[in-house]
């Protein structure tokens, strides 16, 4: 989906209606942890953080005892998740200087979500200057691991890479650029503008979008018709954006041709065989490419024989392909994969094996 819409986090969602601990389960996961056992105090610093102890209570003083205790092991998600904690202007342990210290440990050992999060607290900083560079650094190591959050922010602000001293900066460069008609400076200025801290400017924001996708740049259609889409900053017209994201689509513009697929047919309409068949080649390219979202979504098509000759051991290729992105490793999604049987599955990593031996490299820069 729209990668305008992702909201980055270094710590995990807890959801809603995740159940609280028992009193008989967080005994047993003190008794774990008190004999050493970093899992259990990974979840007793998680029940307390996220309000998982008995009666769905949060205690932040227990939180950061047993993500400290993990710590001291040198486990590099406590770390993180102390990390969290620390950098968080309203939670009363907020002490930038540690969630620093605790999150460069963690990178330093290459764990991504303390990465992304470092990458995010060197450029918004409380107690300390920015570091632009610092930022830029850590921004490319998230991207190069996969972090999907983190390509719009190299590919955004820090198109100037690691020369990005300031916000200043980056706008009059990208102004002088834009007014002299450069499309690609016009869409940036635009979203410059609409997340300016501490106060975007919607009207220019929007305007230097419209501009761009006017002078035919992709990501002008793209962010543009998402705006049109959305209807929360200018009145709503799906129409007409979901016509921008085609045309940016069009374009070989992968994130537009991953939205306006997910949004084909449009409501009351029926589909049509060949706009299905030229979305199934849409996936295919994008897998290609290593999308892991097109990956996953090829793998349905394979399974099912929906605009492809079905190949099972094909499917299961491209859906264990799609679990190398560090946002779609959670085992239970891998394997409860409907359909293949084990020879299939056999076959499949074969395969996948393969691919991958023809397409190495980072993940970042991304192809287009």
């Amino acid at each position: 989906m729209l990668a305008v819409l992702m909201l980055a986090t270094g710590a995990p969602a807890m959801a809603l209606s995740t159940p609280a601990h028992s009193t008989a389960k967080m005994r047993q996961l003190k008794a774990e942890a008190r004999a050493g056992d970093v899992s259990a105090m990974l979840a007793l610093g998680e029940a307390y953080h996220y309000g998982r102890a008995p009666g769905f209570t949060s205690d932040q003083a227990w939180a950061v005892y047993w993500y400290g205790q993990a710590a001291l092991t040198g486990n590099a998600e406590a770390e993180t998740r102390l990390g969290d904690i620390y950098s968080d202007p309203e939670d009363k342990f907020y002490n930038e200087a540690m969630a620093f210290a605790w999150y460069e440990s963690a990178a330093g050992k290459g764990y991504l979500p303390a990465q992304s999060a470092l990458a995010r607290l060197w450029e918004h900083p409380i107690s300390v200057a920015p570091d632009y560079i610092k930022a830029y650094g850590w921004y490319v190591k998230a991207a190069q691991q996969g972090d999907e959050s983190t390509w719009e922010a190299l590919d955004d602000l820090y198109v100037y890479g690691d020369a990005v001293t300031s916000y200043a900066e980056v706008y009059d460069r990208l102004a002088r650029e834009a007014a002299a008609g450069d499309a690609e400076a016009q869409w940036r200025l635009g979203r410059r503008f609409l997340f300016r801290e501490p106060q975007p400017d919607v009207a220019q924001g929007l305007k230097w979008l419209e501009i761009s996708a006017g002078n035919g740049s992709a990501k002008g259609l793209y962010y543009f018709g998402a705006e049109l889409i959305m209807g929360q900053r200018l009145p709503e017209d799906s129409a007409r954006g979901m016509q921008m994201e085609k045309r940016a689509a069009d374009m070989g513009f992968i994130p537009a041709q991953l939205y306006w697929a997910h949004n084909y047919p449009p409501e009351g309409q029926a589909p049509d065989t060949e706009i299905e068949t030229m979305i199934a080649d849409w996936w295919l390219a994008a897998a290609e490419k290593d999308v892991s979202e097109a990956q996953e979504s090829l793998s349905y098509y394979y399974l099912a024989g929906a605009f492809v000759r079905q190949d099972r051991a094909e499917a299961w290729k491209w859906h264990l392909l799609s679990f190398r992105s560090p946002y779609r490793q959670l085992s239970w999604q891998r394997d409860i994969f409907p359909g293949p049987s084990e020879d299939e599955k056999v076959e499949g990593r074969r395969r996948a094996d393969i691919w991958l031996a023809a397409h190495p490299g980072p993940y970042w820069p991304r192809p287009h």
